[in-house]
């Protein structure tokens, strides 16, 4: 790994792209939100925008991609000893101040171009609570840092520190914006570079997106995501296919893939007498919870709990067969693959004297009560009004969470 000697920036990536503004402007452009990303269908329900469900995600912060290292496969000509492995995650919304701080002096042209600091903080936000922001850190310091934009299906930033980042960092930067890609959904990823990241752009898997592209200033790079993807995965994506489901699902709804729960515990029967399954953790807990309720004089029924993603498929096919278009159903029902109901963590709920998942069951004082104590049990409401999948509000909908962190 040899020090690159100056900042190579991309400009096909720079905050000064022709449509950047442009794009900007979609995403503040003053409309009501409700107005931007939802509209109603002929039921009084609200649904999701044809033209694209959540366009704020369209917008996100596009900083220019900085090669301070030239990346190759080994470390013989670096003159400084390997650091220890900073270790690769998510970036929480604790880190914000940091992280734009490190925009602003490690890429101040991203500053004087284009975003003002309110913005640039908007857009990190945005990025890390869709989860399209990856850092290497290690000790409180960054070596490196990697964002998504999910409806491109595209890295749009890659820094890299050279006095601390080794020869593993982007190798393993690169890794973890995949394996985010692919629970989103995406079955091929892009990425804008330089000449010299080029053999390791190919080391990793990419190819180059046009023959002709290797003589141009920008080199498009794409990588395919689907034939190495876990069985589980692509069985997602062969019932999407025989169903209709967009491609685009997941990244359009900031949805990621949830796998199915294997280890579940009965929690009873529902209003239908049927039997319903929690994984052992979120079982117990809601039994607690449950019971403090029942203390409070609230009774909470179950509606539903796990579903497996064959399961999900099959009431799709159900609609399907009624005349329901697709995008209908998918207003109301979550994709195969993409429902909180596979992790055996979620709950719908209801209580009596209420139909079952209604918006009226906000109106109650057991949805109140679950407002104000759901978070001491690690339950919290997935889908609120106005929510950022752009998915209709889901009062009775609640998914067990007792940790915010995640590793990506």
């Amino acid at each position: 790994m040899e020090l690159y000697p100056a900042v190579v920036q991309d400009q096909f990536l720079n905050s000064r792209r022709p449509d950047f503004q442009q794009r900007m402007a979609r995403r503040h452009d003053g409309q009501p939100k409700a107005d931007r990303h939802q509209h109603q269908s002929g039921n009084g329900r609200t649904e999701p925008s044809e033209t694209g469900a959540w366009q704020h995600g369209e917008n996100i912060a596009r900083w220019p991609i900085s090669y301070r290292l030239k990346i190759g496969a080994g470390c013989r000509s670096c003159r400084r000893p390997m650091t220890q492995n900073a270790s690769i995650q998510l970036a929480r919304m604790a880190e914000l101040g940091m992280l734009g701080e490190l925009i602003r002096t490690q890429l101040p042209d991203v500053v004087h171009a284009g975003p003002s600091k309110d913005t640039l903080q908007r857009q990190l936000s945005y990025l890390i609570e869709d989860g399209c922001l990856i850092t290497a850190r290690h000790e409180g310091r960054y070596h490196g840092v990697v964002a998504l934009d999910l409806l491109d299906g595209r890295v749009t930033a890659c820094y890299l520190d050279p006095a601390l980042a080794d020869a593993t960092t982007p190798r393993r930067l690169m890794q973890a914006a995949e394996k985010r890609a692919l629970m989103f959904g995406l079955r091929k990823l892009e990425c804008c570079v330089r000449a010299p990241a080029l053999r390791f752009m190919r080391s990793i898997g990419f190819e180059l997106a046009a023959a002709e592209a290797a003589a141009s200033q920008a080199i498009l790079v794409t990588k395919q995501l689907e034939e190495n993807a876990p069985a589980w995965i692509k069985d997602v994506f062969a019932l999407h296919g025989q169903l209709g489901i967009p491609d685009d699902y997941g990244a359009r709804h900031r949805l990621v893939m949830v796998p199915d729960a294997r280890n579940l515990d009965s929690i009873g029967f529902d209003v239908y007498d049927r039997e319903q399954w929690l994984t052992p953790e979120a079982a117990k807990s809601w039994r607690k919870m449950h019971e403090t309720a029942v203390r409070a004089g609230v009774e909470l029924q179950v509606v539903s709990a796990f579903r497996s993603r064959k399961y999900q498929a099959g009431l799709i096919r159900g609609k399907l067969d009624k005349g329901q278009t697709i995008n209908r159903i998918l207003s109301v029902s979550a994709a195969p693959g993409f429902s909180e109901h596979h992790s055996g963590r979620a709950l719908d709920l209801k209580c009596p004297g209420e139909p079952p998942v209604e918006e009226s069951f906000a109106r109650t004082r057991a949805y109140r009560w679950l407002k104000a104590n759901a978070r001491y049990f690690g339950f919290q409401e997935t889908f609120p009004q106005s929510n950022r999948h752009g998915i209709i509000w889901e009062p009775w909908h609640w998914c067990f969470r007792p940790s915010h962190s995640q590793a990506s």
